[in-house]
């Protein structure tokens, strides 16, 4: 329940089994709790109703064909039996006819989808209506570059899995993941709250103080 928790992961079908295998096993051990635990490494939603939303989103994911591989929405924390909790939730196999896998979810669900290469991985980034964040895993710095330059996503990250920059970065989400003229952080938030004041001046040298009558443009006529 993060901005920029990048819910979607392509994997390219060479290693998509041995790094789905990894993950879940990664996920399985994620230590579920109340927010104020410090142990506690996924906490709560945020109320019954979003938990509700989440619970029914990973419901169509199955409704719609999409493998689900590990199911979150019976988690329960001992003594907080009523809490809003869903534990890490992943689906394989998602394709561009689930919309499971094309819409905010804000919850901890992860949709996998195999991909052939990079371009297609690209390409199916680049289709979505949203472009928030995207982040990429590489040693090359060449794919990196070229994954920087040509994805449509706002903030990048290059092995960076929440690219979620510092205040004095802009907060530059684009599509529809961008609303209004100005973005939250950065220059922007700067001029967002920054009163613009215009001062136009004239110096009149001693022959022009002589003058008793001035034209309509009170002598900037003679700016150079």
């Amino acid at each position: 329940m993060r901005c920029r928790a990048l819910p979607v992961i392509c994997v390219e079908d060479s290693i998509a089994d041995e790094f789905i295998h990894l993950f879940t096993e990664f996920a399985k051990e994620r230590v579920i709790g109340c927010s104020y635990d410090p142990r506690t490494e996924l906490g709560p939603l945020v109320s019954a109703e979003h938990k509700k939303s989440v619970t029914e989103w990973i419901a169509k994911g199955v409704r719609e064909g999409a493998e689900l591989i590990l199911d979150g929405r019976n988690a329960v924390v001992p003594g907080y039996e009523e809490g809003f909790f869903v534990g890490p939730t992943i689906f394989d196999h998602v394709t561009a006819e689930h919309t499971c896998g094309t819409e905010e979810v804000f919850g901890p669900v992860t949709f996998i989808k195999r991909i052939h290469d990079r371009e297609e991985g690209i390409a199916i980034a680049n289709g979505n209506r949203f472009a928030n964040g995207s982040s990429i895993f590489t040693e090359s710095g060449y794919y990196a570059r070229e994954f920087a330059r040509r994805i449509d996503a706002g903030v990048v990250g290059i092995n960076v899995g929440t690219p979620v920059p510092s205040s004095f970065f802009p907060f530059s989400g684009h599509k529809q993941s961008f609303f209004g003229d100005k973005h939250v952080l950065g220059r922007d938030g700067v001029d967002f709250f920054t009163q613009i004041k215009a001062v136009t001046t004239h110096w009149y040298s001693e022959e022009e103080k002589r003058v008793t009558k001035l034209s309509t443009w009170e002598g900037m006529t003679n700016w150079r």
